[in-house]
């Protein structure tokens, strides 16, 4: 007998260890400046799917961790956020990234690699996929030479009825036309700010022939303290209006926003609704330092209380805000 589960949010983005260092300027080949830090924290794949589990879905990981001390942190970070590991370990450890972030919330990123980037076969193929479940992809993971066959092949073998969300990011024009246009096809959701959506459709030649490449997928476009727009499947664009933050640090408020609309869906929120909390809860994010920092439940009630108050959420903020 098969026992019953709920629908769960589940992850195959690549973990690292980011180091964020704040900087004045972003210094010229052979240049010094001095930076200021609060240390290392768990990033890169780690924040979409915390953003997911603290709205009290059930959220797993199916990236790969190591034995080392780098990863340690990411699986004490998944106890405290109840995030469920569902692949093996590989000796060695995750990477890094080193974000220099500029005044305006603009960061420029130095990774090292690890073991973040050997995705196993065999742990991919026992995950026991249910109806219902969403899979998650980014295209950093995509566009590696060291996981995108094999993640690329697993994620066109699930099956029907668990949708899958891809997240291209910047690393979109390092990923090869026979990896992105069959994912594409399948995708139930695309989702990426403004710029990578707007070069996306430079490659593809127009804004309809992404459309007619994700037919069947909800085509999300974060525009940053606008909100964001959404394009569902065989129906005109909706804009779903932001909110007002002063903006510290953009690092993960793209990520903070797909975990909580994929959740507000597994909640059974219509797709407007779960796209306007995700709005608040990135919003959230980008007025603190750091990946990883998405509200709980409860905070993003609270935000959307207090817009529905005072009449915030129509206002225009900063530039700086994107997601």
């Amino acid at each position: 007998m098969t026992l019953f589960r709920p629908a769960c949010f589940i992850s195959t983005g690549s973990i690292l260890i980011d180091i964020p260092l704040h900087v004045s300027r972003v210094p010229m080949p052979g240049g010094a400046i001095t930076g200021a830090s609060s240390g290392p924290v768990v990033g890169g794949g780690y924040t979409v799917v915390s953003a997911a589990a603290r709205q009290g879905v059930p959220a797993a990981l199916a990236a790969t961790l190591g034995t080392g001390p780098n990863s340690a942190r990411v699986r004490e970070s998944m106890r405290l956020d109840q995030v469920e590991l569902l692949v093996e370990e590989l000796v060695g450890d995750i990477g890094t990234c080193t974000t220099l972030i500029e005044p305006s919330g603009r960061r420029t990123f130095i990774t090292t690699a690890g073991v973040e980037g050997e995705p196993q076969r065999e742990d991919l193929e026992s995950l026991d996929l249910r109806e219902g479940d969403w899979v998650y992809a980014t295209g950093y993971d995509l566009a590696h030479y060291t996981s995108r066959g094999i993640l690329a092949d697993w994620l066109l073998s699930i099956p029907d009825g668990v949708g899958l969300v891809i997240d291209l990011g910047p690393a979109q024009p390092d990923i090869p036309d026979q990896v992105l246009l069959p994912l594409l096809s399948r995708a139930t959701m695309l989702t990426g700010n403004d710029l990578e959506m707007s070069r996306l459709e430079g490659r593809l030649g127009s804004p309809d022939a992404v459309r007619r490449s994700c037919s069947q997928a909800l085509i999300v476009r974060r525009t940053g303290a606008h909100g964001c727009i959404l394009h569902p499947v065989g129906g005109g664009p909706i804009e779903v209006p932001g909110f007002v933050r002063a903006v510290v640090d953009t690092t993960g408020a793209g990520d903070t926003h797909t975990g909580v609309l994929v959740a507000g869906l597994l909640d059974g929120l219509d797709v407007v609704e779960a796209a306007r909390r995700a709005n608040a809860a990135a919003a959230h994010a980008v007025a603190r330092s750091g990946p990883a920092q998405a509200p709980r439940r409860e905070e993003i009630d609270a935000i959307l209380l207090e817009s529905t108050e005072d009449g915030t959420e129509d206002d225009e903020g900063p530039d700086g805000s994107a997601r």
